[in-house]
């Protein structure tokens, strides 16, 4: 079902490799790039913009859910209006943190954790990461709840816009 996106096997060799703490979770998943004209950031806006309403719904439902239990919550997609984005731009319930020529990374945080989300480029591929720092047992399971969630929606979304032909 998802073939042409592949897993990468730690250790990941990128820059949020600096910013994982002890309890963490992390991934990285890897496809071909064909649309080498796209920035970091309009790759981002290419995978994360274009989420299927199914996912959305799930997103809104989990934002009720949590923000019971004291997690930060806010938009449920990583839509904006803007393609090219600046450290400190919003897209959807991340902020950019850092840009780079060849990576983007974005991130929230609560008192439960420090979620990353980083897109780079090489010369043939996109590397999607996702970091989570969990601060507290809450923070711990909630990640490991939602990991088979993680595990399709990530999949689902890079491979949409791949068969767009967005990326």
């Amino acid at each position: 079902m998802f073939s042409a996106i592949s897993s990468l096997v730690a250790p990941f060799n990128d820059r949020l490799a600096d910013k994982a703490q002890s309890n963490h979770f992390r991934d990285a998943l890897v496809i071909s790039r064909k649309q080498h004209a796209l920035s970091p950031s309009e790759t981002q806006h290419a995978i994360f913009n274009y989420m299927p309403s199914w996912i959305t719904m799930l997103m809104r439902l989990r934002n009720r859910l949590v923000k019971l239990l004291g997690f930060k919550v806010g938009q449920a997609n990583f839509t904006t209006s803007k393609t090219e984005l600046e450290v400190g731009d919003q897209a959807g319930f991340v902020t950019v943190l850092e840009k780079f020529a060849d990576e983007i990374i974005c991130g929230a945080e609560d008192r439960h954790m420090h979620f990353y989300i980083s897109v780079r480029l090489d010369t043939n591929s996109i590397i999607v990461s996702t970091l989570v720092n969990k601060k507290t047992l809450l923070g711990k399971a909630y990640v490991n709840a939602i990991l088979p969630f993680h595990y399709v929606i990530s999949r689902v979304v890079i491979n949409s816009a791949r068969k767009a032909g967005r990326i």
